[in-house]
């Protein structure tokens, strides 16, 4: 008898079971509002939030843009979603942008450390820095991608419109920058174009989440590929030819000779020949080439370290040669009295059907 009751009582709590459809907590799609873009400043305490949110229509998108103020970020997302009409969801957000002023005085060090312990938004989000106030950016680009029909976020796609000049930094590489005591980060600077969406101006320099210093993006084109990142279709300008790159390459070879690093950096490069003045040789071109990079390369790193700023990661070469305290010194104790070498080979892989180049 005692086992017939248990067994009914088990079974009918089985049965109080069977109405849940398992996605009880998940909301529609349709009374869910999925922002592509947002922005984010400060005045004096409260942060100003923008979230830019695309509206379906007959015709293709039009855009919307709502505002949150608030003492913290998640306190300005809440004040938007308290007064929307549909769930704010964050986690398909493509883009956020930062207001330049705000980086250089305060930092985003907040901003970067509530995205990653909150998981509202993806780690994967790509960052940005306008040149221009926040409000008057927002208000500029949304009527151009309504008068364009283009989405915001194509100009950082490698498979869109992205160029080799631009570097393409993630909440979770600056997050990680912010920790590391050997390695800072570049962060894309745009504006609102004129007869574009976006303007690219440079990249932003970030030691320990604070903007202290920029590079030009022929600069950019440096860091990413001393970061193994692939500078397909960069075009180079020089005296007797003008070069496309194919493909890159580049290996380090670290060692630390008492208290001074030395690296030896060599950087192969394949280039397809654009176009040519006059009747230059093969031997000529490359070192045309090499002379043009070493010397744009030298020059960055002679500012880089004066200002200890390790944008090029130098020293995850150390990693295993220094100890821990040591590593946090890096920057003011190591860095500037590091030596470096570079071997920058070139390789023409197609001159094209003419034959123009001398003997």
């Amino acid at each position: 008898m005692n086992i017939f009751k248990t067994v009914s009582k088990i079974f009918f709590c089985l049965s109080l079971l069977l109405p849940l459809a398992g996605c009880w907590d998940i909301k529609d799609i349709n009374h869910r509002t999925l922002p592509l873009m947002m922005g984010i400043a400060k005045n004096n305490d409260h942060f100003i939030v923008i979230l830019q949110i695309p509206i379906p229509t007959k015709d293709g998108a039009k855009y919307t843009i709502v505002k949150g103020i608030g003492p913290t970020v998640s306190k300005a997302v809440e004040n938007i979603r308290t007064n929307s009409e549909s769930s704010i969801d964050l986690l398909h957000l493509k883009l956020i942008i930062f207001e330049k002023n705000f980086a250089e005085e305060q930092g985003i060090q907040e901003p970067i450390n509530t995205f990653i312990r909150i998981r509202d938004i993806s780690p994967k989000t790509i960052v940005a820095i306008s040149d221009e106030p926040i409000d008057y950016f927002f208000e500029k680009i949304s009527k151009g991608m309504e008068n364009q029909g283009t989405f915001v976020y194509d100009f950082f796609e490698k498979n869109a419109g992205w160029t080799p000049e631009i570097a393409l930094t993630r909440v979770w590489e600056i997050f990680r920058s912010m920790e590391s005591f050997t390695q800072d980060t570049a962060v894309p600077i745009v504006k609102s174009g004129k007869n574009t969406i976006f303007e690219y101006v440079g990249s932003a320099l970030f030691k320990r989440g604070k903007l202290v210093s920029t590079i030009s993006p022929n600069q950019t084109l440096l860091y990413n590929a001393f970061h193994g990142n692939s500078v397909y279709g960069k075009i180079e300008v020089m005296k007797h030819a003008n070069v496309m790159i194919v493909s890159n390459s580049i290996k380090h070879d670290s060692q630390l000779i008492g208290d001074t690093p030395h690296i030896n950096s060599v950087i192969k490069l394949k280039v397809v020949l654009q176009e040519v003045k006059g009747n230059p040789s093969e031997a000529e071109i490359n070192k045309e080439m090499q002379d043009v990079l070493t010397k744009r390369l030298r020059k960055m790193l002679v500012t880089l370290q004066k200002d200890q700023i390790d944008l090029l990661g130098l020293g995850q070469y150390f990693r295993n040669q220094l100890s821990y305290e040591e590593l946090k010194n890096w920057r003011s104790d190591y860095y500037p009295k590091l030596k470096m070498n570079f071997r920058i080979k070139t390789q023409i892989q197609d001159e094209g059907n003419l034959k123009y180049l001398s003997d």
